[in-house]
């Protein structure tokens, strides 16, 4: 997608935006921001119920099809902790790159060696996010819950694969604000740098447990990555009053977060819809499913039942600050 594209894109994605601050709850009003590809449950704050068969490669792109034709080129996120290095993946990312989708891999690293770091590139691939948890393996799986070898050596090929293929692509690294994160902070944004990231940002938990009390840690991350910090600071404030009113659940409670979040209903239902690999669709997991039956059940007849999911977001009484759910910037381009 070239520059005029990615400008008309965001512009489009802005208005989305600005409407979805009204939480509309019709489904015939709600033209969703952002499309996620759900690929495996690594990350997932709690179980989907979706039991059936997962979707074939060709169901997918009848889905995808159905998706881009109502939504337009939106940002496509592939949302896979586990399953980056799968056939599925680089397939689903070279098929929206050719519908003019901006695309965006969140990735674990298991899988990703060199040749699969090529196949990512060439499939498109305009933003890898790598989570890394720690610079000790012990950190790394205390915070993401993976093995650090996984995400250090995806993150080398990545990289490595990036510049022999003079790819436009970026890298980021995110650290989940989650147990001993702030232990290895500066280590890991330091490593970050080293092994060739373009940036590396904070991501808030699903839910406000066992978030570091540190908040020195916090407020002094622009001068450990000056330049390199790509948090946004919404996020900061956030993470700030999930520490001091952490209750376990879902982000925070409206009546105590940052004064912008507290004006408007979440904003979710219009910013983000996603299709799970075993046939759900959302548009935040926190909520019943609008459909478990992707499998037999087209989009368009899918996404005319979301009312109820759609209600239950408007009425949501919770405050997210996770990067899935949170409200974008309104003028940021893709």
């Amino acid at each position: 997608m070239n520059r005029l594209h990615r400008q008309l894109a965001a512009l489009r994605a802005a208005r989305r935006r600005l409407a979805a601050r009204r939480a509309p709850t019709a489904p015939d009003r709600v033209l969703p921001a952002r499309l996620v590809l759900r690929l495996d449950d690594g990350d997932l704050p709690a179980r989907i119920d979706a039991g059936g068969p997962p979707l074939t490669p060709a169901r997918w792109r009848v889905l995808l099809v159905q998706a881009i034709d109502r939504l337009g080129p939106v940002e496509v996120t592939l949302q896979a902790p586990r399953s980056a290095g799968s056939p599925l993946a680089a397939e689903l990312l070279r098929f929206v790159h050719r519908l003019d989708c901006a695309t965006v891999l969140v990735t674990d690293g298991p899988g990703v060696d060199l040749d699969k770091a090529r196949e990512l590139w060439d499939s498109g691939l305009g933003l890898v996010r790598v989570r890394l948890g720690g610079v000790s393996a012990e950190t790394h799986r205390a915070v993401v819950g993976s093995d650090l070898d996984d995400a250090v050596g995806a993150l080398q090929a990545l990289s490595r694969a990036r510049d022999q293929r003079r790819a436009a692509g970026r890298i980021e690294v995110v650290l989940p604000w989650r147990g001993p994160a702030a232990e290895e902070l500066r280590a890991v944004v330091g490593f970050a740098r080293q092994a060739g990231a373009d940036g590396f940002r904070l991501d808030a938990p699903w839910r406000s447990a066992d978030i570091p009390a540190d908040p020195e840690a916090l407020d002094g991350l622009d001068a450990i990555a000056p330049g390199f910090d790509h948090t946004p600071a919404g996020c900061i404030d956030e993470l700030h009053a999930m520490a001091a009113h952490g209750d376990g659940g879902p982000g925070i409670p409206r009546d105590v977060a940052p004064a912008r979040r507290r004006r408007w209903r979440c904003t979710v239902g219009g910013e983000r819809l996603e299709l799970h690999a075993r046939g759900a669709l959302y548009c935040c997991p926190f909520k019943e499913p609008i459909s478990t039956d992707l499998a037999g059940t087209d989009l368009p007849e899918a996404w005319a039942a979301a009312g109820l999911h759609l209600q239950a977001i408007a009425r949501c009484p919770r405050a997210c600050a996770h990067s899935e759910l949170a409200p974008r910037p309104i003028l940021a381009l893709p």
